[in-house]
């Protein structure tokens, strides 16, 4: 049975900005407290950052999916996490001078009766992505992976 969570938030950065942040690997290590950095292993198939892209984030494997400059960004789980199917799309409104947010996920448990669980867990960070990165978006140095990518 597949689980769907949500988590939503507003930032003063524009919608390209808080793109940036998700399209470049080495971004999400700036804006989210994780154990190791965040990596690109595999470039994307048309694009540097785009559809086929590989992150590596401990313990994950992700790969991009959807990428929708600007308004949409997905990734799914490769390897890596207790769940199978794991999917994550993120949109991105224009609000005002700023962006809304909308980060949902869908997954299904590896091991049969841990869905609640997991969704509480995955509902916890999907709440704390949705905390960093607006911070981190608003308040980003000349130095981060997001502004050093170049072209998207």
């Amino acid at each position: 049975m597949p689980y769907e969570i949500q988590a939503t938030a507003t930032t003063t950065a524009a919608p390209e900005h808080v793109f940036r942040h998700l399209a470049v690997p080495e971004a999400w290590g700036a804006w989210g407290r994780f154990p190791t950095r965040a990596r690109q292993v595999r470039k994307g198939d048309t694009t540097a950052y785009g559809v086929g892209t590989v992150k590596k984030i401990w313990p994950a494997r992700e790969q991009t999916v959807a990428y929708a400059p600007h308004s949409h960004f997905a990734y799914i789980a490769l390897a890596g996490l207790p769940v199978r199917r794991y999917r994550s799309d993120v949109h991105l409104e224009p609000d005002g001078d700023g962006t809304r947010i909308r980060w949902e996920a869908t997954f299904e448990p590896l091991i049969p009766g841990t869905g609640p669980l997991l969704r509480s867990a995955l509902r916890l960070m999907l709440g704390a992505f949705t905390r960093w990165l607006p911070k981190h978006a608003e308040q980003c140095p000349p130095v981060c992976p997001a502004r050093l990518a170049g072209d998207l």
